[in-house]
């Protein structure tokens, strides 16, 4: 009986060590709970545990960046808004900010390559701008009380001007020479900034010209006069960084903001690019690029709504205050 007791056992060994060497199992071990002995249905209580797991996870991360989207989008307006009102509250307080095109210069009507301007950076004590030919910077201080103020360590750069009889050097004299100025309302209720020398001389007229309205995001309500059911057709302008950004409702579109100092708010939009998904054909998408490239003067319609006018006097595009555009 001894001797049988010891082969039973030799034979149960070496059974083990077959299913060992085998790796034969009835269920495949995932996690250290399998090894709980719950078979089968313990193995798929654990994954569908685990499925849950990264579900919540998934979703937890989810709204945390929407969240983060939102903050964001609401900091973005926040910003345009503070511009704004800096610009609205300057004005009111005689303070100078924002974007000026030269009128006249010495008694003379401000002539160059391109429109001169200046723009003034009060966080900042400084002017950005072009005499006509070449760009301009340098520091101003200036008192809207006594409504005095000069202009330091101005430079420009030094391109050659094609074409002749222009302003640029007058407008660097003018500058040097100021001491006063003053700000009215001419017609259509513009800004006008006036600027003197020591003596009480007019040296310089500057007409104000805002395009700060234009800064956000904007869904397209209206081509050419008909109503846009195009959901997510959306551009976002930076007048600062002159940029065009937007999504035709199918495409991402790119390009370049152009604003021009020889008129109030006149835009243009130049070197659009566009991506080729395959889209449903509406016509829409094409009717969207055709009046960005027709639209010559932007204007406010309401606190929330601008349009774009075309050559012919006749709004090309409508367009509402939206949220970000989602790529």
């Amino acid at each position: 009986m001894k001797i049988r007791n010891n082969s039973i056992m030799i034979a149960a060994l070496g059974m083990a060590l077959v299913f060992s060497a085998t790796g034969c199992s009835v269920f495949k071990p995932s996690s250290s709970q399998e090894g709980s002995g719950k078979g089968l249905k313990g193995w798929v209580e654990t994954e569908r545990n685990n499925a849950e797991k990264e579900t919540s996870i998934a979703k937890s991360k989810a709204k945390k960046d929407e969240k983060a989207a939102k903050a964001e989008a609401e900091k973005v307006i926040a910003k345009v808004d503070g511009k704004l009102q800096h610009i609205a509250e300057g004005l009111e307080d005689g303070k100078i900010s924002g974007d000026w095109s030269i009128e006249t210069v010495l008694g003379k009507k401000a002539v160059g390559e391109t429109a001169p301007f200046i723009k003034f950076v009060p966080d900042e004590n400084r002017i950005y701008g072009n005499n006509g030919c070449n760009t301009i910077n340098g520091f101003y201080s200036s008192d809207s009380a006594g409504k005095t103020i000069s202009f330091t360590n101005l430079a420009t750069t030094m391109m050659m001007c094609g074409q002749n009889n222009i302003t640029d050097a007058e407008i660097g004299e003018a500058l040097g020479l100021t001491a006063k100025y003053t700000i009215e309302k001419g017609n259509d209720d513009e800004s006008i900034l006036r600027f003197f020398d020591a003596g009480g001389k007019q040296v310089m007229e500057l007409m104000h010209r805002d395009f700060h309205f234009l800064d956000g995001t904007w869904a397209v309500t209206a081509i050419d006069g008909e109503k846009v059911d195009v959901k997510g057709m959306k551009i976002a302008l930076d007048v600062d960084e002159k940029r065009l950004h937007g999504n035709t409702g199918c495409n991402i579109i790119n390009g370049v903001l152009e604003t021009d100092m020889d008129a109030a708010n006149s835009i243009s939009f130049s070197r659009i690019g566009m991506t080729r998904m395959a889209c449903p054909d509406s016509g829409w998408e094409t009717r969207m690029m055709v009046a960005l490239e027709e639209a010559v003067t932007a204007k406010k319609v309401s606190a929330d709504e601008i349009e774009f006018i075309g050559s012919n006097g006749k709004q090309v595009m409508l367009l509402k205050k939206s949220s970000p555009i989602e790529d």
